[in-house]
């Protein structure tokens, strides 16, 4: 069962003062979601994926994200998806497109967003410099069940609707065995185990902190997993009557990545999902004079591995060699990552240049200065 997303009204309407464009495209905060049982008429709950940056802007990441998007929606972008989804996943995907447009923005072009229809369409149209781009965002997420879990987990603590205060950690991560078991060196073990027990472990979860927070007593408790070798630790101390203006809280997670893996295999695999992608042709849904995939490598565990490791990245160079973009009705195919504070930058682009030019596609997806 999800965790609804606890926000003050109030300070969601101090933070879209700031932002008329985004302000003008949602309803008042005090008619969002239900009273909090915990903090009526203070704070109210919603499974609208939005507030979790509208109601978090305190942190640095968050505020820039919801600046974002604000430069986007005031040069014309519109992005329904993203402020209308109750699915994490979804809104993981909306949030690429969104910095993929506010990215292009800021390199001088103009960009429009695509209607979503019944038909296969592109996100974005992009023109300005004598080009005019279909551009199609994929935002691959190759373990997802792993970021369930810790979503699950993380929303939990943050979000319980029980008048405390208190701080916490939470972790998952294999069991370690000497001699090593296979699976220590498996890079999907992780996800394949928590397929097929995170939702059982966290109800087990669920129920132990709501009833620590209820009795205003700390937790540590470690959670196996069954059948497998990973465990779940959540540890909640200093827990305090919450004051009537709302919750504090603060915490930190850590889950399992990939271990004893290749990072230029792990992103074949991204590749080939890549083309999966491709061979959709939905940047034909408008009749652009090029069109291009980018695939956000942001929601990825890879990306830091490949551009650390000259080895790497001549294994990920060796998983592109050969794919012709041309063959799924396609310009360009880009492999991007975020690079802050500039924004997004390739970390491959295959491209075939008859109708883009390499410096042209070098200033649509390349590092900036």
């Amino acid at each position: 069962m999800k965790t609804l997303i606890l926000f003050s009204p109030v300070e969601v309407r101090k933070t879209l003062e700031g932002l008329p464009s985004l302000a003008a495209l949602l309803p008042d905060a005090g008619e969002v979601g239900v009273d909090s049982e915990a903090w009526p008429g203070v704070v109210r709950k919603t499974d609208l994926e939005i507030y979790r940056w509208l109601a978090n802007t305190g942190y640095a990441h968050l505020s820039e994200v919801v600046g974002q998007l604000e430069r986007a929606s005031a040069a014309g972008c519109t992005f329904s998806g993203l402020l209308t989804t109750r699915s994490r996943e979804q809104f993981a995907s909306h949030t690429s497109e969104l910095l993929v447009a506010d990215d292009l923005l800021n390199r001088g072009y103009g960009v429009n967003t695509i209607d979503r229809s019944g038909e296969a369409s592109p996100d974005l149209r992009v023109e300005g410099e004598g080009i005019d781009v279909a551009v199609e965002v994929y935002s691959p997420r190759e373990l997802l069940p792993v970021d369930a879990c810790r979503d699950d987990v993380k929303d939990l603590l943050n979000n319980a609707d029980i008048p405390a205060d208190y701080n916490f950690r939470a972790e998952t991560k294999l069991e370690q065995t000497i001699p090593p078991e296979p699976q220590q060196f498996d890079p999907w073990a992780p996800s394949k185990f928590l397929e097929l027990t995170r939702e059982e472990v966290f109800e087990e979860i669920r129920y132990d902190v709501e009833s620590a927070l209820a009795e205003l007593r700390p937790l540590d408790k470690v959670y196996r997993h069954p059948g497998t070798p990973l465990l779940t630790t959540v540890e909640i101390e200093d827990v305090e009557r919450s004051p009537g203006h709302g919750p504090v809280r603060y915490g930190s997670y850590s889950y399992p990545g990939f271990s004893g893996y290749s990072p230029a295999g792990v992103f074949r695999t991204i590749v080939e999902r890549a083309q999966k992608k491709a061979k959709k042709r939905q940047a034909e849904g408008v009749d652009a004079s090029a069109r291009a995939l980018v695939v956000d490598l942001t929601g990825t565990k890879i990306a830091e591995d490949l551009l650390r490791s000259p080895a790497h990245m001549r294994g990920a160079e060796e998983a592109v060699k050969g794919i012709d973009p041309k063959e799924h009705g396609l310009d360009v195919i880009a492999f991007v990552v975020r690079v802050l504070p500039r924004g997004l930058a390739a970390v491959l682009t295959i491209a075939d240049d008859t109708t883009l030019s390499i410096h042209e596609v070098q200033a649509m997806f390349g590092q900036t200065a």
